[in-house]
């Protein structure tokens, strides 16, 4: 019988729609053979993400691809890949107690979850972000093989724009504290690499440019050097 292969869910970021992330679906596809899907998330829904309702509407976009792709692959798990804010959503997703008087259990049939840029660890966090990483700190489900990326640009280097520098020094100070720290010109590492899960850095890459690089990050993780793929199956 041919081995079945995890299907990967894509959850874009803020105000992201899902038609940008078609190149990296492509890209992913290309590099891993697995089918490759977007959760079509709209600027209007990202608009009310500021509240629970907000991200119950989320939730259960990815909820439906999921079960989308679980039956037409006809896999048991599938790997889930979260850009900036999507990946703080998904750690919810994989929680089996009621968000909401909704029970989603993503862990159940999650093998892999993937982060891209996304703000983990905040001093300052919205009341939602708070409660995920208070909830569910760092790679909480043990039966989860968590994978962060995080972007990293030098900051005072001719190449980097006025502007990134203005953003990137008043983003960090307000996420980690630290106005100096590294990071990808809007999420500083400290909080885009997850603690306790596997950490990749991608060099000169800026958040908002992370995922026309995600070939690179992605084949770090699904196809890496000397056949170590940190990916579990």
């Amino acid at each position: 019988m041919q081995k079945l292969e995890n299907p990967i869910i894509i959850l874009g970021g803020f105000l992201i729609t899902s038609d940008s992330y078609n190149p990296a679906k492509n890209a992913i596809a290309n590099i891993s053979g697995r089918k490759v899907y977007v959760v079509d998330i709209t600027r209007g829904d990202w608009l009310k993400s500021n509240s629970a309702e907000g991200w119950i509407t989320i939730l259960n976009k990815v909820n439906r691809m999921v079960a989308f792709a679980l039956n037409e692959t006809k896999a048991k798990k599938v790997d889930l890949i979260g850009h900036s804010s999507g990946g703080i959503i998904l750690r919810l997703y994989l929680s089996s107690e009621p968000f909401k008087d909704v029970i989603y259990n993503g862990q159940s049939i999650t093998r892999n979850l993937i982060t891209l840029g996304s703000p983990h660890q905040a001093i300052r966090a919205t009341k939602l972000r708070r409660f995920v990483d208070e909830k569910y700190p760092g790679s909480f489900f043990k039966n989860i093989n968590y994978v962060s990326i995080g972007g990293q640009v030098e900051i005072n280097s001719k190449q980097t724009s006025l502007l990134t520098k203005l953003v990137a020094r008043n983003s960090y100070k307000s996420i980690s504290g630290d106005k100096n720290e590294s990071g990808d010109g809007l999420v500083p590492l400290s909080s885009s690499l997850l603690k306790n899960s596997q950490q990749i850095i991608v060099p000169n890459t800026v958040e908002s440019d992370s995922f026309s690089r995600l070939e690179y990050a992605i084949g770090r993780t699904i196809s890496p050097p000397r056949g170590k793929n940190v990916f579990t199956k």
